[in-house]
């Protein structure tokens, strides 16, 4: 299979360990197509679940030493539509990327791969963890391919996390991000084995990042959600 990764043109943390999961598994990408960083203009919820102070290598750097093409292109321009054809891919992975268009979506033979950090349908959009704990959703990673629909289409792996008892919210996003490497190998391996019978995702409940008013809340919620976890 031919593999073009969606990433960012800047230091990231799931760009990074995405790109070494597949080289190291035996899926290097064919290219590498990486988008400036652009400002964001949606509400951001305040507390914080990822680790902090962290250094991370470029990706560019990565291609470089990988020996993978590395082009810096607005994911949703006609540029983009080329490259993908240029380098005849089968399959997309977003490692870095917003909202894409129908038209990049359709210039793959198969299609595009998300690793989504929330259980689907019933955790679309933002603030997967945490909605997850305010919802008593089981927190999960959900790999599917794309539409133009948000955290939608076939889905083709879910699996559930454990949460611990000692835990704090930066121990469930990491163990998120790393099920989300695990399942993008094994979706990758389905797809390989010739699967297309997946299922269509649901509609769900697509939620916005976590007002104030909810947020304020949460870390006593998250006590009580630990302790019933397991039989959620």
């Amino acid at each position: 299979m031919n593999i073009g990764v969606f990433a960012y043109n800047f230091k990231h943390k799931k760009t990074q360990e995405g790109l070494l999961w597949l080289f190291l598994r035996g899926y290097k990408p064919k290219v590498i197509l990486a988008a400036d960083s652009v400002p964001l203009n949606f509400y951001q919820s305040k507390i914080r679940v990822s680790p902090k102070g962290l250094e991370y290598i470029h990706p560019r750097e990565i291609a470089k030493k990988l020996g993978i093409p590395y082009h810096i292109v607005a994911h949703n321009s006609k540029e983009c539509e080329e490259l993908i054809r240029k380098f005849d891919l089968d399959i997309g992975i977003i490692l870095g990327a917003r909202i894409l268009k129908k038209q990049v979506i359709d210039a793959f033979k198969i299609g595009i791969i998300n690793m989504h950090p929330g259980s689907l349908p019933e955790n679309r959009g933002l603030d997967n963890l945490k909605w997850a704990i305010l919802q008593e959703y089981k927190q999960a990673v959900s790999c599917h391919f794309i539409s133009t629909e948000i955290d939608k289409g076939p889905l083709i792996v879910k699996r559930e996390i454990e949460v611990y008892d000692d835990d704090t919210l930066v121990d469930v996003f990491l163990r998120l991000q790393n099920m989300e490497l695990v399942l993008l190998i094994e979706a990758l391996k389905i797809v390989e084995s010739g699967k297309r019978d997946f299922k269509e995702l649901g509609e769900g409940n697509y939620r916005k990042a976590v007002p104030p008013e909810l947020e304020k809340g949460l870390m006593m919620k998250f006590e009580e959600y630990q302790k019933k976890y397991k039989n959620l």
